[in-house]
């Protein structure tokens, strides 16, 4: 993906690996000249073994479910978009 492709109110996804297996979702929350920022807001709790113990939970929603900021020249491709923006 280009930095180009995203707009604000896009929502996204995290994929991992060649599977491109969905592993988090997540907004488009602000879209400035040289990045964007990604608020997190559901992610896969098998994959971050949620199912393995409370400690899981509570890591995952203190880490998981923060704002991610992408910048221009970063590698995009991990991302995927699932939707159209404002």
């Amino acid at each position: 993906m280009k930095y180009n492709d995203f707009k604000l109110g896009n929502i996204v996804s995290l994929k991992f690996s060649k599977q491109f297996k969905k592993i988090k979702v997540g907004i488009v929350t602000a879209l400035k000249k040289d990045h964007f920022i990604v608020k997190w807001i559901w992610y896969d709790k098998l994959f971050f073994l949620e199912d393995r113990g409370e400690v899981f939970n509570e890591l995952n929603h203190k880490y998981l479910l923060t704002e991610t900021t992408y910048y221009e020249d970063e590698y995009l491709d991990c991302l995927e978009i699932l939707s159209c923006g404002f």
